[in-house]
């Protein structure tokens, strides 16, 4: 089987050496635990391999993304000017015309922009926007079908519930898709410092280990302790 590694540290062991290829995968943590940076860790493993990547964000602008990666080391601006690294934002306010880039253009520009990795980051600011619960689920079932129809090797980010950590906001995306990653972080009694934690819930078509594992956020990106 082809596998596709994230760039992570000590994460792609614990999957037999990567994410299986064309596989989606959720990541789903608390607020400060680096799912975005996991995402775009990922893109960066790809592009230096010589990968066409895209970042589609509900969240931050080009300018954020740009400035984050910069901190991490990785010269997404280079990517972009040689036209294999396309950073895209969809409008959270004019859902309707963002609906209608995702269904309509999406799976053209997956094809001709020959993409191998994409992140879609986050699910749950675009679930915010359906008060319909049928709806919403109709729309996020229908969104990860043409991310994973189009071949290409995906993370998609989401909020975890606020009662369960071990939930995504909605409880749906980690149905829908092909892995689950939980992101988690611990105030332990007597430490001063907060532990950020990762474990693999779900991964099909691997093996994988269902340790609960510490990670860091350095100057380079994540890394699982081992």
């Amino acid at each position: 089987m082809d596998r596709i590694k994230t760039g992570v540290k000590g994460l792609d062991d614990r999957m037999q050496g990567g994410i299986p290829k064309n596989s989606t995968i959720a990541v789903i943590g608390t607020f400060g635990t680096g799912k975005s940076t996991l995402g775009m860790q990922f893109l960066y493993e790809g592009l230096k391999n010589g990968e066409n990547s895209i970042f589609i964000s509900l969240d931050d602008d080009e300018d954020n993304l740009m400035a984050t990666a910069n901190e991490f080391g990785w010269d997404f601006e280079k990517y972009i000017r040689e036209e294999t690294l396309l950073l895209m934002k969809l409008s959270a306010i004019d859902i309707k015309t963002s609906l209608l880039r995702i269904r309509s253009e999406l799976p053209r520009l997956f094809k001709a922009f020959g993409t191998k990795r994409c992140v879609f980051d986050s699910i749950t600011l675009f679930e915010l926007l359906f008060k319909d619960e049928n709806e919403r689920r109709l729309i996020v079932y229908d969104l990860t079908q043409i991310i994973k129809s189009s071949g290409a090797t995906s993370i998609i980010t989401s909020e975890t519930d606020k009662t369960n950590t071990h939930a995504s906001r909605f409880g749906m995306i980690e149905y829908v898709t092909d892995g689950v990653l939980f992101m988690n972080y611990h105030r332990c009694e007597n430490e001063r410092t907060v532990k950020l934690s990762i474990e693999i819930t779900k991964m099909r078509r691997t093996k994988h280990s269902r340790d609960i594992r510490t990670y860091e956020i350095n100057d380079h990106g994540l890394e699982v302790i081992t």
